[in-house]
């Protein structure tokens, strides 16, 4: 079935276990375009995750400065690949808007304690303006949360909500 418009494909092994092989496993199986989700900070690993096979990938303003994600955005477009970027706060969402950021996910979960708190998309999808696709990341587990936050994003990164259930196609229309 085709719930998904993108399939995010987490590679960093380090504290997430996934891996650059699983992003062809899952582009053989999903019609849908692959995003490689990893903490990027070198443009070796774009050219990795378009060597196998992802369409996109996340750059986390948190972890870049302005120079370093000019540099990996500019690797990514040179190889056609979408760029999600992530902000977590309002400087980063500045950031984002003055870096000329087409797609911005807003990260609902701080990576600092792992909390979540849905009112950061509430608070910064506003101020990023009308020409910006808004993704609200992390923390969504349930159809009225999607429908109450649809007024402020125009998609959702959804992922441990839905992988914690054995049935998906159950987890989905929940």
């Amino acid at each position: 079935k085709h719930y998904a418009s993108a399939i995010s494909v987490l590679t960093d092994e380090k504290y997430f276990q996934g891996s650059f092989d699983f992003l062809p496993i899952v582009s053989q199986i999903a019609p849908q375009p692959i995003l490689c989700k990893d903490f990027i900070i070198d443009p070796y690993q774009i050219y990795l995750a378009r060597y196998y096979q992802a369409d996109a990938c996340l750059l986390m303003l948190s972890v870049l400065d302005d120079d370093q994600y000019r540099q990996l955005a500019a690797v990514a477009h040179s190889l056609e690949m979408g760029v999600l970027t992530e902000v977590s706060n309002e400087e980063e969402q500045e950031r984002a808007i003055a870096l000329g950021a087409k797609v911005v996910g807003i990260n609902n979960r701080d990576l600092r304690d792992l909390s979540i708190d849905l009112n950061r998309t509430r608070e910064l999808a506003p101020k990023l303006g009308h020409n910006v696709t808004v993704i609200s990341e992390s923390g969504i587990n349930t159809y009225a949360q999607v429908r109450e936050l649809s007024h402020f994003a125009n998609g959702f990164l959804i992922g441990s909500a839905l992988m914690a259930h054995d049935d998906l196609h159950a987890a989905v229309r929940r």
